[in-house]
């Protein structure tokens, strides 16, 4: 949004934010100078943008870069709650479209795409972010394996938090909630 000062940003009339070039941080640069657009917001031939600037803004120095997104990333706990996804609204009340509600990490790549290889996998206390995962103190031994058994050479895959194989009998923590983190990469076969 270089050129800009602050407004809001639309696409194909959905929300993307708030943007505001013009606040500066004591670096005297913009605290945000990019944006995400969901790929869930685009179309596929012709898409709306609506920036509507509250300051003196100069709309030639915007730029838009696509990304092909060919690593992909999952984070769950066993804490988590199911997906507002797998319900929907039935004479006044929320219905399961789904039997199994347990949480599972899901990973899809984009355009015709296979996983090709599992860059990081742990079940136990992983942190960080995709990209920059860290396998924690308590760590399934067996937890890239078993995503590669359930993801490998397929377009996407859902792997079950409660799958018998993650869940080794001599764990460190067995008493703590478990985090499973991956990190695949995506590419054509």
């Amino acid at each position: 949004m270089t050129g800009m000062g602050k407004g809001m940003i639309y696409i194909n009339g959905r929300n993307i934010g708030r943007y505001w070039m013009s606040y500066l941080s004591p670096l005297k640069r913009p605290t945000q100078s990019e944006y995400h657009i969901p790929r869930s917001y685009l179309q596929p031939t012709m898409n709306l943008i609506v920036i509507v600037e509250d300051e003196k803004g100069d709309p030639k120095n915007i730029e838009i870069v696509l990304v092909d997104r060919d690593t992909i990333c999952g984070f769950i706990t066993e804490n988590h709650l199911p997906s507002v996804r797998l319900f929907e609204g039935k004479g006044g009340k929320l219905v399961a479209l789904e039997k199994d509600l347990k949480p599972r990490v899901e990973l899809a790549c984009p355009s015709q795409k296979q996983i090709v290889a599992v860059e990081f996998a742990s079940f136990g206390d992983p942190f960080g972010a995709c990209g920059h995962f860290v396998e924690g103190n308590c760590t399934s031994p067996v937890a890239k394996q078993v995503v590669e058994k359930f993801c490998l050479g397929k377009p996407s895959c859902s792997i079950p938090l409660d799958t018998p194989d993650l869940h080794n009998k001599k764990e460190a923590c067995p008493e703590m909630k478990k985090t499973l983190a991956i990190q695949a990469k995506c590419a054509f076969k």
